[in-house]
């Protein structure tokens, strides 16, 4: 499954919050977040009070099993020709040593005591490790391999409801339908419009869309 860390941020506006920060993302077990990705959305954090984005530059191995595809993402994708050899290289050895990190083994004394997960088979069976620089590459690359239905859509749910009460319930609303959907969810919070933008396959849009429609 995917792994992240939560950050405490504090934005210009004096606010103080909570953001998760991915490190390891995993779509087969949380297929909304290819969308994150996709939408440029992974490692952005938002302030609740004033909307604010900043993006965090760290960076995270991105594993889609049934694409098979593994990257490790570096995202300054203006990083020097230095530096990527560098993290090129560090990468070769760490990947090359993978296999005696991850293979299982019984203890010495034979009560079966584990130290990984994957057996000899299944640690040669892991894709070839990619690495690019910066989303923008990590984006081009997945959309490369997924079929026309699974590439990106999104969808614009808005209203100008300016009470913050209606607008919370419109968000809720919203969430509630992607999270149904395996969507992504970005607000755009205007002063006389609220827009709740929702990011997911191709198929799941269109099929939110016609859900929606008159008389769907």
């Amino acid at each position: 499954m995917s792994r992240s860390t939560t950050h405490t941020f504090t934005c210009p506006c004096g606010e103080v919050f909570s953001s998760s920060i991915y490190e390891y993302v995993n779509v087969a077990k949380d297929a909304g977040l290819r969308y994150t990705v996709l939408a440029g959305l992974l490692n952005v954090s938002v302030c609740p009070n004033c909307g604010g984005k900043a993006a965090i530059s760290t960076p995270f191995i991105y594993s889609d099993p049934a694409h098979n595809l593994l990257a490790y993402v570096h995202p300054r994708g203006d990083a020097p020709q230095e530096a990527r050899l560098l993290i090129l290289e560090n990468l070769r050895s760490a990947y090359e040593n993978v296999e005696a990190l991850l293979v299982a083994r019984d203890g010495a004394d034979g009560a079966g005591d584990h130290i990984a997960t994957l057996s000899p088979r299944q640690a040669q069976d892991l894709p070839p490790l990619q690495v690019v620089f910066g989303l923008d590459q990590l984006s081009e690359l997945i959309s490369g391999v997924l079929t026309p239905e699974e590439r990106l859509g999104k969808l614009a749910l808005s209203t100008q409801s300016r009470n913050d009460a209606e607008r919370s319930q419109f968000y809720s609303i919203a969430r509630k339908l992607a999270s149904e959907m395996d969507c992504s969810v970005e607000v755009e919070s205007l002063p006389d419009e609220y827009v709740v933008w929702l990011y997911g396959s191709r198929r799941q849009i269109g099929a939110l869309m016609r859900e929606l429609a008159p008389g769907g």
